[in-house]
């Protein structure tokens, strides 16, 4: 005769099969902003609240989740917790997968297990406190997180990914950018001119060859690159310093700004907008440039007269005539 198992009571038939049903959710504890995951019976009806265990342990926490607790302790009900909810899982697997996606994506929780010790706080109603009281007004839940579904919540995740991904591509190029366009600090008494640039220029030839040269956009990229790695920290030095590479004393005499007199234009030549592009990467606006290459051209032949005497140029003066200014 075969011998049947006593099946279990009813009541416990029931709870299994409820229990069943219960699913789990990640939430926010708006208190202290951690990310957690719960049994779907510790909420409230909207979801705005969650019954939270009066466990001090870690372990019976995770315990009580896993196992699906009722939310009381000898029919009395656990504290409730004001909640942001964000999703809800079959699974309490699953629910830990979702937890994990959300916290890499929201840096602002802190949470670094699934269940944490944390610092709770009691909802407190208005009544029975005394009018001298001032008690905070509860946080604010934003409705559309509450109603947000699942697939919505999926969907901004993989939005979030496709940013990060962008902004780590963009961090790429521009370091890129900024390497490619980098120029070496190299003081001026170290410099040595490109053999490509042949500087300094000496004769009107070299200044017409220069001048056919720098039409080609990459032969002027490689003046400038040099001319601004001359070095000097104020505007009359770094003008200095490239007037110097540019143009010998001797041929500097033959110029003028304006090109007054017997003397030629510098400043319709090309050269000279290279030299205001170097000077600018130096922090040289274009009146100061000018107003250097100016003084430069004026004292040439003051620098150049002590040097055919066995002497050492006299430094420019900051300071010239308006007349000379002009010229």
């Amino acid at each position: 005769m075969n011998q049947q198992t006593a099946s279990p009571p009813l009541d416990q038939r029931l709870k299994t099969t409820a229990l069943q049903y219960i699913m789990y959710a990640v939430v926010t504890l708006q208190d202290s902003d951690e990310l957690m995951v719960v049994p779907s019976n510790w909420l409230s009806q909207d979801k705005r609240h969650c019954y939270w265990p009066p466990f001090k342990s870690t372990e019976k926490c995770m315990e009580a989740v896993e196992n699906k607790l009722n939310p009381e302790t000898e029919g009395k009900p656990w504290e409730k917790l004001n909640i942001i909810f964000l999703g809800e899982y079959g699974t309490f697997e699953k629910a830990k997968e979702g937890h994990k996606e959300i916290k890499e994506h929201e840096r602002s929780y802190p949470l670094d297990t699934v269940l944490p010790g944390i610092k709770r706080q009691r909802l407190e109603g208005s009544q029975g406190m005394s009018n001298n009281q001032l008690h905070p007004l509860p946080p604010v839940t934003p409705a559309s997180i509450s109603r947000m579904s699942a697939d919505d919540k999926v969907e901004i995740i993989q939005m979030l990914r496709d940013i990060k991904s962008k902004v780590q591509e963009n961090s790429t190029m521009l370091k890129k950018i900024l390497k490619d366009n980098t120029v070496p600090e190299v003081p001026s008494s170290t410099c040595v001119p490109s053999k490509n640039l042949k500087l300094p220029l000496r004769t009107f030839e070299d200044v017409a060859r220069t001048e056919m040269e720098l039409k080609n956009a990459t032969t002027r990229k490689k003046y400038v690159k040099y001319l601004s790695s001359l070095g000097g920290h104020m505007p009359k030095d770094v003008i200095k310093n490239i007037m110097q590479q540019v143009l010998t004393d001797d041929l500097a005499i033959q110029f003028n700004w304006q090109g007054r007199g017997d003397k030629k234009a510098f400043s319709h030549l090309v050269l000279t907008d290279v030299i205001r592009d170097s000077a600018l990467t130096r922090n040289v606006n274009r009146g100061d440039c000018e107003t250097e290459i100016k003084k430069y051209l004026s004292y040439a032949a003051s620098r150049k007269r002590p040097r055919e005497q066995g002497g050492p140029g006299h430094e420019i003066p900051n300071v010239i005539s308006t007349s000379l200014m002009g010229n």
